[in-house]
This record gives C-alpha cells, structure tokens and sequence, in this order.
C-alpha cells in the first residue's frame, strides 16, 4: 500500500505553528506503525524535508515528493490546484491523505482530507476575503469528493456537516495527540526558563494568535478585575508571534494599565514550552473558536489547572479537568481566576485531573485510528 501524506505545514511559515506541529506529530506515529508493505510518500513544495522537523527514525522511513506548483500558470488562481493533482496523480498511489487547508480539488487518486477547522465560515468578518473564499471553496470541493473526511474534533465534525453538507456518516472523528515532551518540569529548569523570558512567578499562562477570535480583550479585562479584586503579584505571559499585531496588543495593554503585569514573550520554541507551562499557576485559553485546542491538552500533560471557553470544541478536549466560562464575560473570566488561586486544593485537583485526561490524547492512537480508516476505505470496508 503506497500512501501519500501532505507535507504542506512542514514547508512554509506554519511549520512551528498548530498545522505543522499537527503535521510532524501524526506522520511521525504513522511511520512508527506503518507495516512492511505500507510505503509512505510525504509531499511538499521545497526541494528537500526540513531538518529537525521529524525524528530520524520517521524521517528515514518516509519517501520525500518535492512538488513544484508553477507548471500549470497557464490556467489563472487554478493553476497551483491543477499543477498539484498533477504531481500527487502520477506518484502511483493507492492513497492520498490531504492534512493543509486548501487542498487541491482535482485529484483523481483515492483520498482522504483532515479538516482542522471551518473559522472562515463560522467567523467571517475580518477572516474572510477573496483569497481565503478561493481555498475555502476549493476545500469544500476535495473534502466532498474524498473517500472519507477526518474532522479533529466532533464540534468540527458538526460544522463540516452543517456547512458543507457532507453527511456524518462520511466523517471520522480522530482528536490530535499530546507529545511526550509535555509533563511537569523540575523546578530549576521552570526557574532557568522563566528568567531567560523575563518572567517571575506567579504569572498566568496564554499559548496562541492574537487574531480577534482569540478573545485578548475580555481575557485582559478579566485578569484587571482579578488585580482589581485581590491585588496581588500575578503577572500575564503572553506567549506566541505577535508580529502585526504589537500595536494592538501594547495599546489595549496600556488602555487598561497593565503594563507592569503583562509579558510578551513572543515566539517560543517547543523545547521551552513544558517549563513556562509548568511554573504558571494557571493556563489560559478564552477562545471564542477553536478547531480543537492543542495547547489546552499540552498544559494539562504538564500538570497546570485550565481556564477555558465554554465554546466551539473545548469543552472536548477540557472535559471536567479544568474551568469553563462564558468568554465574553469578564466577570465570569476573572471569577475563574480568584477560584484558581484562592482554592488551591480544587487547582490541585483539576491539575490532577487534567494529567490523567490529557494521557487519553496520544498520537499512537490517533495514527492508530487513521491507519485503520485507511485500510477500510481501500479495502471497501467504509461505511462513508
């Protein structure tokens, strides 16, 4: 069986973001339990596989397609589409597994198409323009003429039913993994970490973007009135690259006077994340949509209590391992926040939990689910 997986988000400013990390996580558990007979061919636009973006082991197992999208100019915004079914049609596959958005609608060959999300669709206003309308449709259009759609998440299986019309029985549910790396620090290397970033403790943890969906302003609303209503030393890490988004987050930082109590870290590479999640009394995620919430699960493995949305899909990933509240309510976010740190015995506990929940996300299994998905649409075997 010769399968050939998008390789996209490991090629392009994604790579460290949630598609690519998605990426290397899944195909590098499919490498680790692909049979003898099972041939793996990953597919992306430069010209050799990144370094360091999987391990050896998976690296050396895997087949490398480099595809070159500029062969078909010929045919306007369609070309990119058409030069890539071209490249995947004739590597002889037996199937293709379409993980990046805007995939090519064109193919010929069996596929299979992961769908993170539908933000664009549900969110609109700033999210949607002519460019991402082109991809969205073109996603649609794949999603729709593949054997089988993985959906990340069951809030995104009901979108995907919703609002492209694909029928629930066409739709596997397979939830994202936690890596190993993530679990409790020791102190001196949480201590190390911190002050390399600035931080001193106690602080507040976010992990993310800083587009609008993500919900800065009622969370930093939130964490005044918690300083408002205790006091305290509590500062917030803002962790993620904010790049074209620094004038907005200093001016709402200052509207609100919290430039003593808010860090931004920017970017942080993977390696330091379990150490800045660990020391934090609490993890952050306000969200007002999320495919599914890796982050969430990456704080819960290292052993950190959550205070998250009751929205979209991470009631999913949180279960009753964390707290939830309304996130367009600053009262309720701040509430949360006293209950965190004054109640040290249910945070104890909630971390408690969210280590055994978060031991229920594995990447095995996740490759585990794909692999037998495609095994029963080559072999007939799927209901979709």
């Amino acid at each position: 069986m010769r399968i050939g997986l998008d390789g996209r988000g490991l090629c392009n400013v994604n790579r460290t973001r949630g598609i690519g990390r998605y990426t290397a996580r899944l195909v590098e558990a499919l490498a680790a339990q692909a049979e003898r007979e099972h041939r793996l061919v990953l597919f992306g636009t430069l010209e050799r596989l990144p370094p360091g973006l999987l391990s050896p082991q998976a690296a050396a197992r895997l087949e490398w397609h480099p595809m070159r999208l500029d062969g078909c100019a010929f045919a306007g915004p369609l070309g990119p589409y058409l030069a890539m079914a071209k490249e995947i049609d004739g590597a002889g596959l037996d199937l293709f597994h379409a993980i990046d958005h805007d995939m090519t609608p064109f193919l010929r060959t069996p596929s299979l198409v992961t769908v993170h999300d539908l933000i664009l669709l549900v969110l609109r206003g700033p999210y949607l323009g002519p460019t991402s309308w082109r991809w969205m449709l073109a996603h649609r259009h794949a999603a729709r003429r593949a054997r089988a759609v993985v959906a990340v998440s069951e809030n995104t299986r009901r979108d995907v039913e919703r609002i492209w019309g694909i029928p629930s029985e066409r739709i596997a549910v397979v939830y994202e993994g936690v890596a190993p790396i993530y679990r409790p620090s020791e102190e001196e290397k949480v201590l190390e970490t911190c002050t390399r970033y600035g931080l001193s403790r106690p602080y507040f943890l976010y992990l993310g973007g800083f587009d609008p969906r993500k919900n800065l302003h009622n969370m930093l609303l939130g964490f005044k009135r918690f300083l408002l209503s205790v006091g305290g030393d509590h500062r917030l890490a803002l962790c993620g690259d904010h790049l074209g988004f620094e004038g907005y987050i200093r001016d709402l930082v200052e509207e609100l006077g919290l430039e003593e109590r808010v860090v931004l870290t920017g970017f942080v590479p993977e390696e330091d994340l379990p150490a800045l999640y660990s020391g934090a009394d609490a993890f952050l995620c306000l969200s007002l949509y999320e495919g599914f919430g890796l982050p969430l699960l990456e704080a819960m493995a290292c052993g950190v209590p959550v205070l998250a949305s009751r929205a979209s899909s991470i009631p999913e990933v949180v279960g009753d391992a964390g707290l939830l509240v309304d996130p367009l309510e600053p009262g309720e976010i701040a509430a949360g926040l006293r209950r965190l740190t004054a109640d040290r015995t249910w945070a104890r506990e909630a971390a408690a939990r969210g280590r055994e929940r978060a031991r229920r996300f594995t990447w095995e299994r996740a490759a585990h689910s794909i692999m037998e998905l495609y095994r029963d649409v080559l072999e007939g075997r799927w209901s979709g």
